[in-house]
């Protein structure tokens, strides 16, 4: 393959001289270069060059540039110039030296060769975005498939340096498409060697979701299952064999595939207790998939039930047709026997699976889905998610008892979720003593809810809101906020002073994405509606504390991950999370621990069966979660701590 070594510049000197008159072999090294025609120049840098005299080639190359008017020549020793210098390692001058060139010499026989050069030290120099960009204009000008090939292995090569294996087997399979017999063969076997030898597995699961029913889609799943195996996780090598088998049902490797599942299968089947999991490894969905697999399977490797093997694990992508994901799941619970499942993770898929538990007096605990009532679906359904209802009550308990208020507006999204919210909040309120004096809607990504906040402070103005004088900030004392200077309000001066709105509320609640919470909370404090605004988890994002800045200082949402929390078994959780995974986690990994951990507990308590866990599900006050011992209300949402999280100087804090 042309890929490792390819290089041109002994080809096009051999050109040069021929166009010249001179002839293969000739030498001219005992001439002096100031006896030199330039013909007689490009003969002498060739010798040189192929003696690997590279000083002694740059420095005739560089007197004939700066003695010769012809610009054919001029063109050829510039070039040589770059081959040169990138020879003896020189890559920022050899680059300066093709980008001018380029510039000087557009119309050149040699543009696309100088391009690949170009692209190719610039690959070297660590800068792939501007590699990519010119060798992709070799493939979009040229016609010479010679050329066209060396710039697909070299962009190939540019993805594949910069960890975008995806991007490399992509640009590689839709060329080999359009090639001849030997380059698409060549390319083939590059995408191959890529898939066998250099990528790990969330690499192979990227190629796996671009190829999901078609080659190199096949190669990378077989490639996955191997890992699987040489690890012993049966679990993730029955979940990809299945995939497989499904996706390839007519392959060559569907034989051993099918034998390698009842391996597996029978693997998970001899633990004392298997426990199942449902969620999206596929499509859109899998990051959020992804998280909460993760945070089962920590929950799982903490625990000596894990790894004595009392307890397996087998899981089952959700991201399915309606019709077939009750199917399966159905299957799962008939092969396995589970003692309890963990998912879906969306409410909708609730709602399809609604007598699915009952039916099979198997607990089902939903990680992610905020429905404020899952046992309305069935006894065996339970949550470990932190509903809307769950952190605005925690929200509103604590403003009112910590902070004295009593009264509040609303400015919510006008959407159904955003209504939700709206709803969930006056409930709150109203139930701790409290009253919300006016609610307002606003549209998901506007800049302007003027007329809005207006209308607010109409309204507020018609109760406790006041218009009043003023005061100039050095007649305030810091200390107590009384106005200890009196004289810009006495003679009469009060009535020439301006007048500001004074808001009779005590805060107000704005929940929302990061980027609209910004936006509204300095159109607020615009209108001077200076009180503290309340939120929800969504504002648990860096971003607003960059595009909030001052205004939304003070600012106060709850949550139940908070990555800098002084909870130490929090912190503990986070810390393992990182060490395994190499990332933060989620809230949706956290619920997913917690759910895991509450039914490993159940059976480290002696539950056998299915309706064994579901009782201490429902009657234990005592479940392990990472904020304490909680339980699961009358709803089935497990009664998790809500941290209250406030914005103090550009950052997050929390309070309890």
């Amino acid at each position: 393959m042309i890929i490792a070594g390819f290089s041109f510049s002994s080809t096009l000197l051999s050109l040069l001289l021929i166009s010249s008159g001179l002839w293969p072999g000739a030498t001219l090294a005992q001439v002096s270069p100031e006896e030199l025609t330039e013909e007689q120049g490009l003969a002498q840098i060739k010798a040189q060059l192929e003696q690997e005299h590279t000083g002694e080639a740059i420095r005739v190359i560089e007197r004939f540039l700066d003695q010769s008017d012809a610009p054919v020549f001029i063109e050829q020793f510039s070039f040589l110039h770059a081959i040169a210098l990138e020879t003896e390692g020189q890559f920022d001058q050899a680059i300066t030296t093709l980008e001018q060139f380029l510039e000087e010499f557009p119309g050149s026989t040699l543009v696309h060769d100088a391009r690949l050069r170009l692209g190719t030290l610039y690959t070297e120099v660590q800068q792939p975005n501007r590699a990519v960009s010119i060798l992709s204009r070799v493939l979009d000008l040229s016609s010479d498939e010679t050329l066209r090939a060396e710039a697909v292995y070299r962009l190939c090569l540019v993805y594949e340096s910069n960890g975008e294996y995806l991007r490399a087997i992509e640009t590689a399979w839709h060329h080999a498409e359009q090639s001849g017999a030997g380059q698409r063969r060549d390319l083939l076997d590059y995408v191959q060697q890529l898939i066998l030898e250099k990528m790990n597995e969330p690499a192979l699961g990227e190629v796996i979701d671009a190829f999901p029913g078609m080659s190199p889609g096949d190669l990378a799943l077989i490639r996955l299952i191997e890992f699987h195996k040489a690890r012993d996780d049966d679990t993730l090598a029955e979940r990809d064999i299945r995939a497989f088998l499904q996706r390839f049902p007519d392959h060559p490797y569907a034989r051993t595939a099918t034998a390698l599942l009842r391996t597996v299968t029978a693997g998970i089947k001899t633990h004392r207790h298997v426990i199942a999991a449902t969620m999206p490894f596929s499509g859109k969905m899998k990051p959020f998939g992804t998280e909460t697999f993760n945070g089962i399977r920590l929950a799982l490797e903490e625990e000596a039930l894990g790894s004595s093997g009392t307890v397996g694990l087998v899981v089952k992508d959700s991201a399915l047709p309606t019709a077939r994901l009750r199917r399966d799941v159905s299957q799962l619970l008939d092969e396995f026997a589970p003692i309890a499942l963990i998912g879906p993770l969306l409410a909708r898929e609730v709602q399809l699976l609604a007598d699915t538990p009952d039916f099979a007096s198997v607990p089902f605990i939903t990680p992610t889905a905020t429905l404020p009532n899952v046992k309305q679906y069935g006894r065996y359904w339970f949550s470990s998610a932190m509903t809307p209802s769950l952190q605005i009550n925690r929200l509103v308990d604590y403003v009112m008892q910590h902070f004295g208020y009593t009264r509040f507006c609303i400015l919510a999204p006008q959407t159904p979720h955003g209504k939700k919210m709206l709803h969930i909040f006056q409930q709150a309120a109203v139930q701790n003593g409290g009253e919300v004096i006016a609610a307002e809607w606003y549209q998901p990504g506007t800049t302007d809810a003027s007329r809005q906040i207006i209308r607010m402070k109409e309204k507020d103005l018609s109760l406790d809101g006041e218009m009043l004088p003023l005061v100039p900030e050095e007649s305030i004392d810091p200390e107590n906020g009384m106005v200890t200077n009196n004289e810009a309000l006495e003679d009469g001066n009060e009535e020439d002073a301006p007048l500001v709105y004074t808001p009779g509320f005590d805060a107000l609640f704005l929940p929302g994405h990061p980027t609209d919470v910004a936006f509204l909370a300095a159109q607020l404090a615009f209108f001077d509606v200076n009180v503290p605004l309340l939120g929800t988890n969504t504002w648990n994002h860096p971003n607003l504390l960059t595009w909030g800045r001052s205004s939304i200082d003070g600012g106060l949402f709850g949550d139940a991950l908070f990555l800098e929390t002084t909870d130490p078994k929090t912190r503990g959780f986070i810390t393992a999370y990182r060490e395994r995974f190499q990332a933060d986690p989620s809230i949706f990994a956290l619920q997913a621990y917690d759910a895991m951990h509450v039914v490993l507990d159940t059976i480290r308590r002696g539950a056998t069966t299915g309706p064994d866990v579901r009782i201490q599900l429902f009657v234990r006050h005592d479940l392990p979660t990472l904020s304490g011992l909680e339980k699961f209300d009358e709803g089935g949402i497990l009664t998790r701590k809500v941290y209250m999280i406030q914005i103090q100087n550009g950052r997050f804090v929390q309070l309890d």
